[in-house]
């Protein structure tokens, strides 16, 4: 991440910036996630060969002093090309025909002293032979690069896999134009996004200057602006509910990408501003690995949506018989700790039965969770979880392709099929 100031200026012959604990918890994610994401995709043994593309649009520097102060933290840059390799070594591990991970890595930046330090780094950690060939360092803003880094992308032999890591220190760097030509570009693409929606929403009032911003963000049609002002009045965590609501819709539904979390991150210290980590993925799969994250890193994520089935989108004048808003809760913090677990779990097992009521033939499992993934904090292990009861009590059958029953959540699989007792089941197949 780059921030500008003092404090986050990179010049070759000073110490690096110190990191922040909140960047420390977000480079855990990328390197967490690239590692299970690689792994996922390799599972199979006869697979000898992974194209993949890692897009890091704000780089910065490429390491920082670490937040105790002692030694140094590695930089994103750093972080995805130590990941790859290490993951291409445990996937080698015994093998006699080498297995490969065919990765290039693209690390924009704008600020030519922050790019000449990190082209200083990349060098003295990984050679100059691999600058210009697997590893292209630009300098420039990301959006005047990005169509150029696509069609890159999109000429190597078996590419089209790409993660892009837009770390922006803000909300205005990354409209959803740009996400949304990234998701038509590119085949397979996967964006892991930060969103200043906090210091967005402290912006936000009826008035011009807003309404160009947004406009300029791609979000202008998805605010209720009568919502907005007519919650000013509100507690603050029920204002700032409702506009998050919009937000995520209108970044979910304009990006291209079907899959999403949208979560908070809190920073320590004085500061009291949050923002959202975003990861948006055309695949169900990659969706419900960051989700295992989220939970995973319990103590440093929340939401202000509901703990089991989310609703995107509030407008107060609503019918609130049509939308059911009416029952929405605004405001209340959910964190991803065992009382959230639980809240997530008896709220799901409670909605999804009688949501399959209404369904006159069967649904395969695969097709429920595609179709309510990004609508809920749940991973596909915790929706098994919570249908055990349904499924113990014979009010759900749960059949799995060649005819058997199914008697407990969790031994469900991908391609089983749900339908209530009450629905006769005509057809498997």
């Amino acid at each position: 991440m780059t921030k500008h100031g003092e404090k986050y200026n990179w010049q070759i012959g000073n110490a690096p910036p110190k990191l922040d604990h909140h960047s420390l918890v977000k480079h855990q994610i990328v390197q967490e996630y690239l590692g299970r994401y690689i792994k996922v995709l390799m599972s199979n043994y006869n697979i000898e060969r992974l194209v993949l593309s890692i897009v890091d649009g704000f780089a910065g520097g490429g390491e920082y002093v670490a937040p105790d102060g002692q030694g140094y933290s590695p930089g994103s840059p750093q972080i995805v090309v130590d990941t790859v390799t290490e993951q291409e070594a445990l996937l080698n591990i015994g093998r006699a025909k080498p297995r490969k991970v065919d990765a290039k890595y693209y690390f924009v930046e704008r600020h030519r002293a922050t790019h000449a330090y990190l082209n200083a780094l990349l060098t003295t950690k990984y050679g100059d032979v691999r600058l210009g060939k697997d590893i292209i360092s630009v300098q420039g803003a990301f959006d005047a690069h990005v169509h150029k880094i696509n069609q890159d992308i999109i000429k190597r032999q078996g590419g089209g896999r790409a993660i892009f890591l837009l770390d922006q220190y803000s909300y205005d760097k990354v409209p959803v134009p740009l996400i949304k030509k990234i998701f038509t570009e590119v085949d397979k693409p996967e964006v892991i996004l930060t969103f200043g929606v906090d210091s967005l929403i402290s912006f936000l009032a009826d008035n011009s200057q807003s309404r160009k911003k947004m406009e300029e963000l791609g979000l202008d049609a998805q605010i209720d602006w009568a919502t907005l002002e007519s919650l000013r009045g509100a507690p603050p965590a029920v204002w700032r509910s409702a506009i998050q609501r919009n937000l995520a819709k209108g970044l979910i539904e304009s990006s291209g990408a079907t899959h999403s979390t949208i979560f908070y991150i809190t920073p320590m210290g004085n500061s009291s501003w949050t923002y959202w980590l975003v990861h948006l993925s055309k695949n169900y799969k990659a969706r419900d690995v960051m989700m295992e994250l989220h939970w995973e890193m319990a103590n440093h994520f929340s939401h202000y949506l509901e703990p089991d089935l989310f609703t995107l989108g509030y407008r107060a004048g609503s019918d609130g018989a049509v939308t059911q808003q009416n029952d929405i809760e605004l405001g209340e913090s959910h964190h991803f700790d065992a009382i959230a677990a639980d809240k997530c779990k008896r709220g799901l097992g409670e909605k999804l039965v009688p949501l399959l009521f209404g369904r006159s033939d069967p649904i395969e499992f695969r097709q429920l969770t595609e179709s309510i993934g990004s609508l809920t904090p749940a991973t596909a292990g915790m929706i098994k979880e919570s249908l055990d009861e349904a499924i113990r009590c014979r009010e759900l059958l749960v059949m799995s392709p060649d005819g058997k029953t199914r008697t407990k959540g969790n031994s469900i699989k991908p391609g089983d099929q749900l339908q209530v007792k009450q629905k006769s089941l005509i057809s498997f197949n």
